[in-house]
């Protein structure tokens, strides 16, 4: 197993350790980053907004040359310059190699992360954010039912840009709950309380964040982020939390076909007994 698996297992074993991560299983998985997918447009590879492949690219295998280009050297390049990036997608937590590299030696700011996505995926942010988007498309079809329309045109790209604006306000929303449950998971792990407070301070230096917030963004600038997460955690106790917490146990599973590892929750089911 990959140095970069074995540091994941290490830190989601501790933060399972004290917090209560659901019922259902959680993959990891680590790919090559947005740098290899920028490379790869830039020398033909694919085209604009196509490069995902790429990007997901699985680091710890050889790869052949393709169109004469040595994927395995982009695979090191993107491993030096792509920097940190992560995200939760059906219900699968990805990270770059390249974050790996970026933290060092702050597995502390690496546990923010890695809690932020897991906060993705076991509070099923996707699900509530389609139930919202699908009200507010009613709300604005319910609005417009008995207006006279004369530029059908112009209303439905307003329509689309007031859709596409609130598409971005929910994944802001949900951006500064996955860092306050990410600050709730890490600190209940015995982290110290300021630690994803820095972390965000340490990734907006590292990628080099916007500071101020874009209403067109799905990410608050990082003042934002840096002043919302320090008022909860000035008011966080986690007293209860630790008093109230059920330990449970896990496995793990590592399948280097699929370039994966798993983590299994094994939770008796109280109300089958």
């Amino acid at each position: 197993m990959p140095k970069e698996y074995k540091t994941i297992k290490k830190i989601v074993d501790k933060l399972a350790s004290k917090n209560d991560l659901g019922n259902r299983d959680i993959p990891f998985s680590i790919g090559s980053g947005r740098y290899m997918a920028w490379r790869a447009e830039e020398l033909g590879l694919c085209k604009e907004d196509a490069c995902w492949y790429y990007r997901n690219l699985n680091p710890y295998k050889k790869h052949k040359n393709f169109n004469g280009i040595n994927l395995n050297e982009l695979l090191n390049q993107s491993y030096l310059f792509s920097g940190i990036e992560a995200y939760a997608w059906n219900d699968i937590a990805w990270l770059s190699k390249s974050t790996f590299l970026a933290y060092g030696n702050r597995k502390d700011y690496l546990a923010c992360v890695i809690a932020h996505e897991i906060s993705h995926i076991i509070f099923n942010d996707y699900i509530y954010r389609s139930i919202k988007i699908s009200n507010k498309i009613e709300e604005i079809e319910f609005q417009n039912k008995d207006k006279v329309v004369k530029n059908i045109i112009q209303e439905k790209d307003k329509n689309e840009e007031l859709i596409e604006i609130f598409k971005m306000e929910l994944n802001r929303d949900s951006e500064v709950n996955a860092d306050i449950n990410s600050a709730k998971i890490v600190i209940n792990a015995g982290f110290n309380r300021n630690t994803c407070s820095e972390g965000i301070k340490f990734l907006a230096e590292k990628n080099e964040l916007d500071a101020h917030t874009d209403k067109k963004s799905t990410h608050p600038g990082h003042i934002e982020r840096h002043k919302l997460l320090d008022e909860f955690i000035k008011t966080y106790d986690n007293l209860s939390i630790e008093k109230n917490f059920k330990p449970y146990k896990w496995k793990w599973t590592y399948n280097r076909k699929l370039n994966t590892l798993t983590f299994k929750p094994l939770k008796i089911d109280e109300s089958k007994l």
